[in-house]
């Protein structure tokens, strides 16, 4: 089990925004998916942020909720990101971090999955 793929686990079906969208946007789209973390994105499709539910909890103590906040001014931008050829035994210590979500990456830095502790935890209990 430590050497399968993070690409075995990885979400392909990837919830994103454009930076510059607004914060009441991000929230939208990430109540109608149900989805609790949005990818930010530039044009091209590559990794700029990433905004949890958390970032929300923030976002309104500190402020209006229906407020124009741009999802730039609250995403996490220090992102840890994984490859799809990392082992499982290599989202440990990110894991172990408190990391609940982490962006599937390719050499290029292009943005190809999710993988999420949800997945971790899915793949574990069907192989007991």
């Amino acid at each position: 089990m430590a050497d399968l793929a993070v690409e075995r686990l990885m979400s392909t079906d990837l919830l994103t925004i454009e930076s510059g969208a607004s914060a009441a946007t991000a929230a939208r789209h990430m109540l109608e998916t149900g989805k609790n973390s949005i990818l930010v994105v530039d044009g091209d499709h590559r990794l700029k942020g990433l905004i949890t539910a958390t970032d929300f909890v923030s976002l309104v103590r500190e402020n209006d909720p229906e407020d124009e906040t741009p999802v730039e001014a609250f995403m996490t931008t220090d992102v840890v990101t994984v490859g799809p050829d990392d082992t499982v035994e290599e989202l440990a210590e990110p894991t172990a971090h408190g990391y609940t979500h982490l962006p599937v990456v390719d050499r290029d830095g292009a943005l190809i999955g999710m993988v999420s502790t949800t997945d971790l935890t899915a793949y574990l209990s069907g192989r007991r």
